[in-house]
């Protein structure tokens, strides 16, 4: 079963990365399936050029308008749809593009190495800031379309994150080695933090397999009860 058909479920990077890596083929994809007056035009020149078409063999006037104004409306069509996915696919690939501090910070963990390959989860990574603290920040994948939350803050890229800071503390500013050893230790603490969020990722994946497998079982377990309770007819509304 698909990643969509499991709202639950982590989703795969692959998946939130594929978008961005083909922008105007992703764009062109979904115009198509969100236009359905740019469909119904193009099927309508469809039916107008092939009825029209006629026209080339019976010599007719109206007909052969019928396919001028079929052509007409196909060149339109496309333009348009040309224009939106190009306008779409440039959106994405300046999200792509976009300079962030927060994603050198992202890049630039010690432990960026470790992250999983396939699952998108929650991601951490420390800061210094100007004021004397060490903040810690969450990363949080977001899908093509979702936004971050009212305190949250976007990192472009591929994919994009949602950044929050979650704790904050204290260095010394007065012992530039102490602070180093402090800048460690918090690091190491976000790094235990995202070995367990890719944990919990996986934990996800299996709870979300588990559920569809329940599901298809209640399904055809129900079936077999109903042909003894003489549901087996067209469905009606439950009650």
């Amino acid at each position: 079963m698909p990643d969509s058909d499991l709202p639950d479920r982590p989703p795969r990077r692959a998946a939130l990365e594929r978008p961005y890596q083909h922008p105007f083929r992703h764009s062109a994809a979904a115009i198509w399936r969100v236009q359905p007056r740019l469909r119904a035009q193009l099927a309508l020149s469809g039916i107008l050029i092939a009825g029209g078409g006629l026209g080339a063999v019976a010599v007719s006037p109206i007909l052969l308008l019928t396919v001028a104004v079929g052509v007409m409306l196909l060149l339109f069509a496309l333009g348009a749809w040309t224009w939106l996915s190009v306008s779409a696919g440039l959106g994405l690939v300046r999200r792509t593009r976009q300079k962030s501090e927060l994603r050198s910070v992202l890049e630039a963990r010690p432990h960026a190495g470790a992250q999983d390959p396939d699952v998108a989860h929650e991601l951490f990574a420390v800061t210094a800031e100007d004021d004397g603290w060490l903040a810690t920040w969450r990363f949080r994948p977001l899908r093509l379309h979702e936004q971050p939350g009212d305190h949250e803050v976007e990192v472009p890229g591929r994919p994009r994150y949602a950044a929050e800071i979650i704790t904050e503390a204290r260095f010394d500013a007065h012992d530039a080695a102490r602070a180093a050893e402090q800048l460690v230790a918090a690091q190491d603490a976000a790094a235990a933090r995202e070995a367990a969020a890719a944990a919990t990722a996986y934990d996800g994946i299996e709870d979300a397999a588990d559920r569809a497998d329940l599901a298809i079982e209640a399904r055809t377990t129900a079936a077999a009860l109903q042909r003894a309770t003489g549901q087996d007819t067209p469905k009606r509304r439950r009650r």
